[in-house]
């Protein structure tokens, strides 16, 4: 349960930090700025208090690390493999 939190608090910190991006592909325009970037940070500060809570402190500090390195590689490309699929 704790990892499952811990995973999701990271993502969601990862979503609004992409979608925050005025060059994010996943909607019309961008969220707005500062409020977006705001609960991304406070989210991905919660994923990485839950992933410390779960594993030891510096295992999980760099989980969490690692899961954010992965999803702000895969957002942009996931963005542009579903565009890719569509005809203009």
């Amino acid at each position: 349960m704790g990892v499952t939190l811990a995973l999701t608090l990271t993502v969601l910190g990862c979503a609004c930090v992409y979608l925050a991006s005025p060059n994010q592909k996943w909607l019309t325009r961008a969220l707005p700025g500062r409020p977006a970037l705001v609960a991304g940070c406070l989210l991905l500060a919660a994923g990485v208090a839950a992933w410390i809570a779960v594993l030891r402190p510096l295992a999980g500090f760099f989980v969490a690390l690692h899961v954010a390195m992965v999803c702000l590689f895969v957002f942009p490309y996931s963005a542009a493999l579903r565009s890719f699929g569509q005809k203009n």
